[in-house]
């Protein structure tokens, strides 16, 4: 069986949300911006509460999943990373943005450096946390079984899921990307996924 821990379902697996999503409420003035750096769907789905004019301004996004929700929103979509990997990612972008004024809307907990990249190539960025990652709470009995096949799409579903239940040795753990199967133990065994999408993570699981 395959329990896909993260806070969107999807067709054919078990769902096991971990996380919730808690957004700031403090308005934010975009105006002094040239352009916003996304690295995370919810980033944009809470600069879209708290400064509706952020469509006005070049968006930058991580990866496909973060520049769908950009341009869903009516966001001006410039580049979208097809590594969806944050150091990789500010490198792919430090140039572009050299002598613009950036802003990035992030979670409360980041695992990449990317304010550091940028701003150590001489881009004029700040930063504004905008939401962050609740653990949510579970009793023991509702731990997948033995033999489950788990899916974590970021460290913090590997923090959570570690929080709530104790490991099985019969589970298979498939990452999304180095960064989360950084997350896990040392001890731990992690299948890392092909492609960082939620559909090569379900392909792997399929297969192991």
């Amino acid at each position: 069986m395959i329990y896909l821990l993260s806070d969107q379902a999807h067709e054919g697996v078990e769902h096991l949300p971990l996380f919730e999503i808690r957004f700031d409420t403090t308005p934010i003035d975009i105006a002094p911006y040239d352009a916003l750096v996304f690295t995370s769907k919810n980033a944009v789905k809470a600069l879209g509460s708290l400064a509706p004019s952020w469509t006005q301004k070049e968006s930058y996004a991580i990866g496909e999943g973060t520049a769908v929700w950009i341009e869903r929103l009516g966001g001006k979509l410039v580049f979208t990373c097809k590594d969806s990997y944050g150091d990789r990612f500010a490198q792919n972008i430090a140039s572009d943005l050299a002598g613009k004024t950036v802003l990035f809307p992030r979670a409360k907990e980041v695992s990449s450096s990317l304010f550091t990249i940028l701003r150590e190539q001489g881009v004029l960025i700040d930063e504004r946390i905008v939401y962050e990652t609740l653990c949510r709470s579970y009793e023991p009995h509702d731990a997948p079984p033995k033999n489950a096949h788990l899916i974590f799409t970021s460290p913090s579903t590997v923090r959570c899921f570690l929080k709530n239940f104790e490991w099985d040795e019969s589970y298979k753990a498939v990452a999304i990307g180095t960064k989360t199967a950084a997350a896990f133990p040392p001890s731990f065994r992690v299948f890392i996924a092909q492609k960082p999408s939620i559909a090569s993570c379900i392909d792997l699981a399929k297969a192991i």
